[in-house]
């Protein structure tokens, strides 16, 4: 007895050995797959509802002569990416049957699912009663498929048992089985779908629990269930993405290697027959991108994405200057204004080239039907006769920049000065260079916050106060007057390196705070607020000789 129990033992570790691979546990989430046999019938409808509320697919094996009876259910079902199965035409039992018999009942079949899908799909096949063997399976040319639970709805129709039956029969890899003409069955169904759900089940057709677990899903071959060491992903929903190009807004859409992509325009849910993506493509008009990707349509969807797109913005108008005149051009009808005024479709129509005398602004906007207005262009001509894309005559530095861009103390790169840009500090050493050669030997670059020290760094007001200080200022003595940086409600932000500049700028109108109150030593200064401080420092620097 002790030996043939050794024995038993090794026995059973050399079968641990040479068991195939997939017998192990998997490894990733767990998979099942919920099954219904012998609809479509008046009760799969109401299925369908709470499988889409649920975003879940399963398997239906079809009878042929229920399908015959509710195509549009059949129909339903395979558009919403569930997966259609053969479960014969009359349900009789196979292995009682002759070849052509079985032929047929299968054959038949196939017409009605073909018709009611308007595809020519191969449809695995579960044989009624589970009723296989050899010559069956040679016959029908697609996977057999039995099952792991049986859930005895068609004996208890009792939604309560059906529930206990899936929540605790159901392992990782199982095939659920269940039946779509009871009531009771769609309530059981449901309630123990959400179960697994909330157990942390991936809850997929037959053919991809098959495919994500590595099996081939053979013609001839039979899975009652799908266990593996390895899960392989499921079908990502597909990437939508607009592209604004010179020529329009382009959409690109990107799924899974393998998959087709079927996708609509109209915000309609895409379908068998929505069109299949090829590549990126013009979209001119608002609407909403709907797609999903699929290796298969019978069964291996994935969810829809979906991505809403307002109308496309026409581009902003290119205005120059051409003998003293403005000339507009854009894709679309021309509204401009001559006061600064945004321009709207009531303002005057661009017909042709409009003068621009020195003190001047041009503002005009795109318009056109079936897309949003274009942003707003602008071209002052200046009084000094400098042309600016964004500079206004209203802006407080407006003068400033004008004169510093005439002197050449500042420039505009083109026709844009950039004006709420802050000035970098190598940009700062290079203008105070130009205005005094006295800069390039001081250590104006110097900051006082530990990342500040970047050529790219921004200036702030008290080091743009220093390095003025540093070339053009005075040491503090007795007859200076009283300090007026107490005046301000933020004096204490100032570093106590930066006091003494600080002090001599705002006494020499240098530069003004931000409000009556606020100086705002610390924060950045922009290229309209450095033109307008280097023109109030004129007395300072040589003026425009100095700048030969």
């Amino acid at each position: 007895m002790k030996k043939r129990g050794i024995t038993l033992l090794l026995v059973l570790a050399l079968l641990a050995g040479v068991l195939p691979a997939h017998a192990a546990e998997a490894s990733g989430p767990k998979l099942a797959a919920i099954t219904f046999d012998d609809g479509p019938g008046p009760y799969t409808n109401s299925l369908l509802d709470g499988l889409e509320q649920r975003g879940v697919a399963v398997t239906f094996f079809m009878l042929g002569c229920q399908a015959a009876q509710y195509p549009a259910v059949v129909k339903r079902a395979y558009e919403a990416g569930h997966q259609i199965a053969s479960h014969t035409y009359s349900h009789p039992q196979l292995t009682q049957l002759g070849s052509k018999s079985v032929q047929k009942q299968l054959a038949d079949t196939a017409a009605v699912l073909n018709q009611a899908t308007g595809t020519r799909n191969t449809y695995m096949v579960r044989p009624p009663y589970g009723s296989v063997n050899a010559h069956v399976l040679s016959l029908l040319n697609a996977p057999a498929v039995l099952w792991t639970v049986d859930t005895l709805d068609w004996q208890s129709r009792n939604a309560d048992a059906i529930y206990q039956h899936i929540v605790n029969d159901t392992k990782d890899g199982s095939i659920v089985l269940l039946h779509d003409i009871y009531a009771t069955t769609v309530s059981g169904a449901l309630r123990g779908i959400d179960a697994l759900l909330a157990q942390g089940y991936e809850l997929v057709t037959v053919s991809e629990l098959l495919r994500r677990r590595g099996y081939d899903a053979a013609p001839g071959r039979k899975y009652s269930s799908a266990p593996g060491r390895v899960t392989l992903p499921g079908i990502a929903q597909p990437a939508i993405a607009a592209d604004e190009r010179e020529d329009g807004r382009y959409v690109t859409l990107t799924a899974d290697a393998g998959t087709a992509i079927y996708y609509t325009l109209d915000g309609t849910a895409p379908t068998s027959q929505s069109a299949v993506y090829t590549g990126p493509f013009l979209l001119e008009k608002a609407g909403t991108v709907k797609a999903f990707a699929a290796y298969s349509l019978n069964g291996a969807r994935s969810q829809v994405s979906e991505l809403a797109l307002e109308e496309p913005r026409l581009k902003a108008p290119v205005i120059t200057l051409a003998n003293e005149s403005a000339v507009i051009t854009a894709n679309g009808d021309i509204h401009y204004t001559l006061d600064g005024t945004e321009p709207t479709a009531a303002s005057e129509c661009y017909t042709g080239p409009v003068p621009l005398p020195a003190g001047t602004i041009i503002r005009a906007a795109a318009m056109r039907p079936g897309y949003q207005d274009s942003p707003v262009s602008s071209l002052l001509h200046s009084e000094r006769g400098n042309l600016f894309s964004d500079v206004l005559p209203t802006a407080a530095y407006y003068h400033a920049v004008d004169e510093a861009v005439s002197l050449g103390v500042l420039a505009a790169e083109g026709q844009a000065f950039f004006p709420e840009r802050p000035v970098t500090r190598q940009e700062l050493a290079e203008v105070l260079y130009r205005l005094d050669g006295r800069a390039a030997g001081l250590q104006i670059l110097n900051g006082y916050e530990e990342d500040a020290a970047g050529l790219d760094a921004p200036v702030t007001r008290e080091g743009l106060a220093a390095a003025l200080f540093q070339i053009w200022g005075e040491a503090p003595d007795d007859s200076r007057p009283p300090t007026k940086l107490y005046g301000f409600a933020d004096w204490m932000d100032i570093h106590i390196e930066a006091w003494d500049a600080m002090d001599w700028v705002v006494a020499n109108g240098v530069l003004n705070g931000v409000s009556e109150t606020v100086l705002a030593p610390r924060s950045a200064v922009t290229r309209g607020q450095l033109a307008s401080i280097l023109m109030r420092s004129q007395g300072f620097w040589a003026g425009a000789e100095a700048l030969a």
